[in-house]
């Protein structure tokens, strides 16, 4: 059995900044964009950004052209994108918040990249990049030269809209190329399936960097509604939440981990700023009830919570679940939902063979929402992207490497990575099933379990914990491990219990395990 999302016709066109064009002819003295004290019209922004384009099509960009962005959340940023997106070429997020190393790795991939658009601050993280560093402020003055109005350039739905970065399991980050119908068929979806519309502004809390972030920065421009950025390099909690009150923000895209943050800003300051939200997309990581029920289910909330899942290499987003059931999913897997537009689901073994309802095997996708590959992939990588047989066809499906499985009513869970067991003592184990049953134990709130080098060299488990606050003095790493030996198997009980005040975050705003890890290792 297959997950079928909707069949819907795109335009002949499905370009995601001419929708953004049309709505700044339609209303262009509405605002787009705001950043600290500056505020930006559809009519400003988009005048701004064809002078951009302009400028880029003079320096040689066209379409098939790549063009790196390293800016901070400002103005420019949205511009910059937009400029790309009309000069014809696809852009590539490179966040100035990442460590220079990795910024490193990534340019080195990026031989292909002729310009990049940087800023005086972002200028020496790119020393390494492959052609010329245009800075944005020294462009300024010579753009009102270019003309406001739109440049005419050919771009087809199978040209490439944007290169995100996805992480490899070598370390070495992978450049994901996505293609502009996919995105735009991602977009359509989000404004038809939730409703969004002119009111649906939205507020950036996660690193450029992150493929969320995409549809995050453009949604609200799609459906004509404001983006509001964070005029911070790195996700600044406080701010985010006074800026959601300052604005009414009614979207956001995130992982559950920058929503946990927020949910606590809420509780420390005692507001219910978070309830005036109308839709939290939350995807990258799986989402944890407990973290969340109480502010979801408190009197006077409206917000709709989606439990999403998707891969870089799909265009984000494939799946989603709008969650209701807080109580069912307390201590187990939340599913992920039913697919998006013009997409497919399909659970397949080793040999592609589709699996029955219910039996777990490797989430593969297909549809239109695949994305055009791998910039300069290994063998191994490129091998994702593959055909498979179906009643005569050939269907190209991308395997995930996620471990899922299809319940009776329709919907995707989602239980892990094939190459996230770990081998204890001679079995073999995934973290997260130790992780559910942590989340159990009363009084914990949250669990992540990691397979750590041990004073033998052996890999142990261990384990960190949040705690309520209510019940932390009751709580000790002795107790949670006792009570563990009582559920779990030995070989799956972690060998440490490491109680944390809070989880690090990655500038993806996922938890950082590799922090984590750094804790945890004797």
């Amino acid at each position: 059995m297959a997950l079928i999302g909707a069949r819907v016709p795109l335009p002949d066109m499905p370009l995601v900044h001419r929708a953004f064009e049309a709505h700044a002819r339609r209303d262009p003295e509405r605002t787009a964009l705001t950043c600290g004290d500056e505020h930006l019209t559809f009519a400003q922004l988009d005048a701004r950004a064809n002078q951009v384009a302009h400028h880029l099509i003079t320096r040689g960009t066209r379409p098939g052209s790549i063009v790196g962005v390293c800016l901070d959340r400002t103005p420019d940023l949205m511009v910059a994108i937009l400029g790309i997106l009309k000069a014809g070429a696809a852009y590539v997020p490179l966040d100035p918040g990442y460590p220079r190393e990795r910024l490193e790795v990534m340019l080195a991939q990026l031989d292909g990249v002729r310009l990049t658009m940087g800023s005086r601050r972002t200028r020496e993280l790119l020393a390494q990049a492959h052609g010329e560093v245009l800075v944005v402020e020294d462009l300024a003055a010579g753009l009102d030269a270019h003309p406001t109005d739109a440049p005419v350039v050919d771009v087809t739905p199978d040209d490439l809209c944007y290169v995100v970065f996805t992480s490899g399991s070598t370390g070495v980050p992978k450049a994901t190329a996505v293609r502009h119908e996919g995105w735009y068929n991602l977009l359509a979806w989000l404004r038809d399936a939730y409703g969004l519309d002119q009111e649906s502004s939205g507020l950036s809390v996660s690193s450029f960097g992150f493929d969320i972030s995409q549809r995050g920065l453009m949604a609200p421009l799609f459906t004509g509604a404001a983006i509001h950025l964070l005029p911070s390099r790195t996700f600044d909690p406080a701010l985010a939440h006074r800026l959601i009150a300052r604005y009414g923000v009614r979207t956001l895209h995130c992982a559950p981990s920058t929503l946990y943050v927020l949910i606590d800003q809420e509780r420390a300051r005692g507001s219910d700023t978070l309830t005036g939200l109308s839709h939290v997309f939350i995807g990258g990581e799986p989402i944890n009830v407990a973290r969340v029920e109480e502010w979801a289910t408190q009197d006077g909330n409206t917000c709709t919570l989606l439990h999403q899942y998707g891969v870089a290499e799909c265009t984000d987003v494939a799946t989603s679940y709008a969650l209701t059931d807080y109580t069912r999913y307390r201590s187990g897997a939340v599913p992920v939902g039913t697919p998006v537009y013009n997409t497919e689901i399909r659970i397949l073994d080793d040999d592609d063979r589709e699996l029955p309802l219910g039996q777990a095997g490797e989430i593969c996708i297909s549809g239109t929402s695949v994305s055009a590959g791998y910039l300069n992939p290994a063998p191994a990588d490129a091998r994702r992207f593959t055909t498979v047989d179906r009643d005569g066809q050939a269907l190209r499906i991308y395997r995930t490497g996620d471990r899922g499985f299809l319940t009776p009513e329709g919907q995707l869970v989602v239980v892990g990575r094939l190459d996230a067991q770990v081998k204890i003592r001679g079995m073999r184990i995934d973290p997260g099933d130790v992780e559910h049953a942590v989340r159990g134990f009363p009084g914990v709130t949250d669990s992540v379990v990691l397979a750590l080098p041990g004073t033998s060299g052996e890999a142990e488990l261990v384990a960190f914990l949040l705690l309520d606050e209510l019940r932390a003095n009751e709580i000790d790493a002795l107790s949670v491990r006792r009570q563990l030996i009582r559920v779990l198997p030995r070989n799956m009980v972690p060998q440490q219990v490491v109680i944390v005040d809070s989880f690090p975050l990655t500038p993806n705003g996922k938890t950082d395990t590799k922090a984590l890890a750094r804790w945890g290792t004797p």
